[in-house]
């Protein structure tokens, strides 16, 4: 199909794509636009191409080849037995045969109808080709702006308006097949009308004759007494006759004006509603293509953002199990260096109390020998000259 041809002044509100998501989506974008750049470059051999859409769709238009054939004998056989049936005093087989008529010559339409249908949507080679490049370029163009929105806002409008524009289409073909249907159903009951006024007019020209063989009757009985009255008899009932015939043949004229009037817009209508089909059909094909690559690349995404997932998620098993190391190993440093300092702590206080008791010990040996030299100030004379045992030879030890 034929994406959208949209202007810069096209506008769409919308929420922004985050960073990633942009630059994701422009790594898809320009992807594609080498893909379609690839294709454009690929050349194929048209004979190829011609035989593959032979293949395709021989088997049903040779199937409604058949049907047709067999539809146009049957209606060969109906009409060569009107002759016949005409002869026939009982009309209802008649009658019978020309219902048979129009109603093989309705699916002849219709099976001619169908077979168009069929040989327009397989259009030759050469044009098939055309059409593709047609679509490939504006296939192209459109993902040439949607890139350029994504570098502008982080947005990418253009594919809502193009489903809005699709949904917009549909819409419009519904409504002209229902256009198409009510033209149809006006058509219908028109000809019914036209029938039913064919069938009056029949009933009210053979009551028309039957009321001027009776005139004639009448004529010849009194064609002897008065002639004059019976040739004006005859002339008035011949105007009254004429006047409902003129009536009769404007009323069908002007039936017949509305039945083509009515036909000719069936058939634009028609017309349009294959066109919408096919660009429907299209449009259906393009989405579910976009929709599978689409899908296929999200699940790609997917998965290897999975996997990368689960490269982070091992990391940081490992950091985890690192960090319990490392917190163990500082307690334990931790705990080994409160320890080594309780221990130069007391280290310290035991140096602090043995300094303070050698300090203590040496005032006191002060004090003693101060006390002791008072004591010899004080009775060194009354000592000499009495027991040179032991108490004579204290003071020299003492001094030394």
């Amino acid at each position: 199909m034929d994406p959208p041809m949209l202007s810069e002044e096209d506008s769409y509100e919308g929420e922004s794509l985050s960073t990633v998501e942009t630059v994701h989506a422009l790594h898809v974008l320009h992807v594609a636009l080498d893909k379609l750049g690839l294709v454009g470059a690929t050349r194929v051999d048209p004979q190829l191409q011609a035989a593959a859409l032979a293949q395709s769709v021989g088997e049903e238009i040779t199937q409604m080849l058949a049907e047709q054939r067999k539809l146009e004998d049957q209606y060969v056989a109906l009409v060569a037995e009107q002759p016949q049936l005409r002869n026939l005093p009982n009309k209802n087989k008649l009658y019978e045969n020309q219902k048979a008529v129009h109603t093989t010559a309705e699916q002849l339409r219709l099976g001619t109808q169908a077979l168009v249908r069929n040989l327009k949507a397989s259009p030759g080679v050469s044009e098939n080709m055309a059409k593709v490049a047609v679509q490939r370029q504006a296939l192209q163009q459109l993902l040439h702006h949607c890139t350029a929105q994504l570098l502008a806002s982080q947005t990418c409008p253009v594919l809502a308006e193009y489903v809005e524009g699709v949904e917009k289409h549909d819409l419009e073909t519904q409504a002209t097949i229902e256009r198409e249907r009510i033209t149809s159903a006006a058509v219908k009951q028109l000809k019914a009308e036209i029938k039913d006024e064919k069938s009056k007019h029949e009933e009210q020209m053979r009551r028309a004759g039957q009321a001027l063989a009776e005139l004639n009757g009448q004529q010849k009985a009194v064609a002897l007494g008065g002639s004059s009255k019976a040739r004006y008899r005859e002339a008035q009932v011949g105007a009254a006759n004429e006047c409902a015939r003129r009536l009769e043949s404007n009323g069908l004229s002007e039936l017949q004006d509305q039945i083509a009037v009515l036909q000719q817009q069936l058939d634009i209508d028609q017309q349009v509603q294959e066109a919408g089909s096919a660009y429907s059909q299209k449009v259906q094909a393009w989405l579910r293509e976009e929709n599978l690559e689409w899908g296929s690349r999200i699940d790609a995404d997917v998965a290897a953002k999975e996997k990368d997932t689960e490269a982070v998620k091992q990391e940081r098993q490992r950091d985890l199990i690192k960090l319990k190391d490392m917190k163990e190993k500082h307690e334990k440093e931790t705990s080994l260096k409160a320890e080594r300092d309780s221990m130069a702590k007391d280290a310290a206080d035991r140096e602090a109390a043995d300094q303070i008791l050698r300090e203590r010990q040496a005032a006191a040996a002060l004090r003693i020998q101060a006390v002791w030299r008072g004591y010899l100030a004080r009775h060194g004379g009354k000592g000499k000259g009495k027991g040179k045992g032991k108490m004579a030879k204290k003071p020299s030890k003492k001094k030394k």
